[in-house]
């Protein structure tokens, strides 16, 4: 499955983001709010209004997640530039 990776800002965010969008239009986000050592994944996907787990789940290829994860990561770091006090 193709995906496209953007480090952007974000209002709700005080730090930068690498926003994953998946073929599927699932969006993974990872962002570093807590520390610039601990990132953190959110995960959205398209549900219905019912409320209720889907019987046919999304699935994505667990090499490219960890190839866009990775991706995401080190062009966090390189971007990375600490905010003046």
């Amino acid at each position: 499955m193709s995906y496209e990776l953007n480090i952007t800002s974000d209002t709700a965010y005080e730090e930068l983001i690498a926003e994953i969008v998946f073929g599927d239009g699932s969006i993974v986000v990872i962002s570093q709010e807590r520390s610039r050592s601990l990132f953190e994944v959110s995960f959205y996907a398209h549900h219905s209004n019912s409320g209720e787990l889907s019987d046919d789940p999304q699935l994505t290829d667990l090499d490219d997640f960890m190839t866009a994860i990775a991706e995401a990561k080190e062009r966090l770091w390189l971007l990375d530039v600490p905010k003046k006090s």
